[in-house]
């Protein structure tokens, strides 16, 4: 006789088995949403929290019931479990039937030159290129350290604005991060109006019902660029509750002048 282990759904033995080693230490802000934790695991509740649906919703999906699951609640699931690419698979294709489509790839990754994609990847500051989408063309290790979410190919703009995930990490998401973020997203947009990309980008946010409210906010600032002189703060992975501050500093290469070098400032503890 098979044992009830063995007669698990595929999607039920993977999540339960990543929640079961979920190290909830590389989760940027836990500690500060949920308090400490001396041992590895994370619960249905706080996944959902993070995932920003009900526990009952992230219930379905771990107790393999089929329904209407978006791509966005997958992917969220799948960075907040630190799915392996095996995993991803059994549970995208339990989910949804299909395997998963790769993360858009800007047109202009490839023409970007290979000096400064090496300049990016060898560096010991924090730094990342992307385009005037805010799809990202390369990104370093040191980046990696503050933002891991980037190393799944997701768009800045919609990771910050959308994802219940970022507004756990990044403190004081309104003021500080979302309508600066807006600003700048909008005046991009009314100069590329042409660019399907981009206004796919613009819709996605704008279908989500938190940063919708904000596309229109009478406080919205007057801003192009990140300003170098305003700090952020925000928590990391590794960090628990303590809180640190960044800096961004904007630049443009001048073959790519489309295309923004990020610098993030080592982070300091406030």
């Amino acid at each position: 006789m098979k044992s009830d282990a063995q007669e698990l759904p595929n999607i039920t033995r993977v999540l339960r088995q990543a929640r079961t080693r979920c190290d909830t230490a590389h989760i940027p802000g836990f500690t500060a949403a949920f308090g400490e934790r001396s041992a590895p695991g994370i619960t249905q509740e706080e996944t959902a929290r993070l995932a920003g649906v009900s526990r009952r919703w992230y219930n379905q999906l771990e107790a393999a019931r089929p329904a209407n699951y978006s791509d966005g609640f997958l992917c969220a699931v799948r960075r907040i479990l630190d799915l392996t690419d095996e995993e991803w698979h059994i549970v995208y294709h339990g989910a949804r039937g299909q395997v998963p489509a790769a993360a858009p790839v800007s047109p202009l990754t490839a023409l970007l030159p290979q000096l400064i994609r090496d300049l990016v990847v060898n560096s010991h500051t924090c730094l990342y290129v992307s385009d005037h989408r805010w799809d990202v063309l390369a990104s370093n290790a040191k980046n990696l350290e503050i933002f891991p979410w980037m190393k799944y190919g997701i768009n800045v703009m919609e990771w910050a604005l959308c994802w219940p995930e970022a507004r756990t990490q990044l403190i004081d998401w309104k003021e500080e991060w979302a309508l600066p973020m807006i600003a700048q997203l909008r005046v991009h947009a009314e100069q590329y109006r042409s660019d399907e990309r981009l206004q796919q980008v613009v819709a996605t946010i704008r279908s989500d019902s938190v940063a919708r409210k904000l596309w229109d906010d009478p406080a919205l600032p007057s801003m192009t660029h990140p300003a170098s002189h305003r700090p952020r703060r925000l928590y990391l992975p590794r960090r628990g509750g303590q809180e640190f501050s960044v800096r961004f500093l904007a630049f443009t290469p001048m073959e790519l002048p489309s295309c923004r070098l990020m610098a993030v400032t080592a982070a300091q503890s406030v």
